[in-house]
């Protein structure tokens, strides 16, 4: 049906299907019948002109056009849910305590930031009930930026390559904490080029490399234009959704992957520089207002933590002596 009209059911149907990652396990969860459901979500994609979804081994997993409808999908679902009266709300009674639910991009920064969250808290208001924070990652930004705006989360740490940006987010306030963090690769620590200080993309053409399909924050596109500047086009080979999977991936030699430099090396893998930076992006601090803690707070918290995570890695050490400003 060509000319079908997409409703609010159809969105829920393409958000379920790739949070299940399965069809069968969609199907059973939306109350469906698997033929059903496959019929239902053919008709939404030729109503939208292409694939939302790709078979993988393990299910399905979305197509680049997929996770762009995803994200507005979820803004919209989200929005609904505000209208409803759905979404939390940041206010807190007098002496109750204060909860603050904070997103992020999966990596060190979130997980440290939230003792520093809790006793920047503490020191401005001692009186109160000790602060309580809940976290959410996600590898997608828009997703980030969809719960801000939506309030589902007050605020969001968020990675966006340079040249690569996606959405603003309406009504979501932003501010730059890192102007220019580069990506490192990560390699296992027997690779032939893991002995040097820093690494050139070229020597990478013949490898195999790991992504995360589910970012959408520029990374891998960056990754495409810098290797096709560098003559040649990355073997994206596999897709790992999860750190562990990606992790052994490298670790057993049979990919290498991007990095942040912040990462841990250790346990069979090592984090080096890319010659020239030619992928780099910025970290940023989003929230909405009211947020029911102090952005100020926060934005400090988030550039004291990441001070702190500059000495996890020796090579990254050495390129920010050189190249690093943080907006504290």
């Amino acid at each position: 049906m060509v000319g079908m009209e997409l409703e609010f059911r159809h969105l829920r149907i393409v958000i379920v299907v790739a949070d299940e990652g399965s069809i069968t396990k969609a199907a059973a969860a939306l109350g469906l019948s698997q033929p059903s459901l496959t019929s239902q979500l053919q008709r939404i994609e030729r109503a939208l002109g292409a694939p939302l979804f790709e078979r993988v081994r393990t299910g399905v997993v979305p197509t680049s056009f997929g996770r762009s409808v995803l994200a507005k999908a979820r803004s919209v679902v989200n929005e609904m849910a505000d209208l409803r009266g759905d979404a939390p709300k940041v206010a807190a009674a007098p002496n109750q305590q204060v909860e603050l639910r904070i997103g992020g991009i999966p990596g060190a920064l979130l997980a440290l930031l939230v003792p520093r969250l809790i006793a920047g808290q503490a020191k401005a208001t001692p009186e109160a009930p000790p602060l309580k924070v809940a976290v959410h990652t996600d590898p997608s930004v828009a997703a980030l930026l969809a719960k801000v705006r939506a309030g589902r989360i007050h605020a969001a740490l968020l990675w966006e390559g340079i040249g690569f940006e996606g959405s603003g987010g309406d009504g979501v306030r932003r501010e730059v904490i890192v102007p220019v963090e580069p990506q490192f690769v990560a390699l296992a620590e027997w690779h032939p080029l893991a002995a040097q200080a820093a690494v050139e993309l070229s020597a990478l053409a013949e490898e195999n490399w790991v992504v995360d399909p589910q970012e959408d924050h520029g990374g891998i596109a960056a990754l495409r234009w810098a290797c096709r500047k560098a003559g040649f086009d990355p073997r994206i080979t596999h897709e790992a959704g999860d750190a562990v999977s990606a992790r052994e991936f490298v670790t057993s030699g049979q990919c290498v992957s991007l990095a942040q430099p912040t990462s841990n090396e250790g346990m069979g893998l090592v984090v080096r520089p890319l010659v020239g930076d030619p992928i780099v992006g910025r970290v940023e601090l989003a929230w909405k207002d009211p947020c029911p803690v102090d952005p100020e707070m926060m934005r400090a918290a988030v550039a004291a933590t990441y001070a702190g995570l500059i000495d996890r890695n020796p090579s990254y050490t050495k390129w920010w002596a050189q190249h690093g400003v943080l907006i504290s």
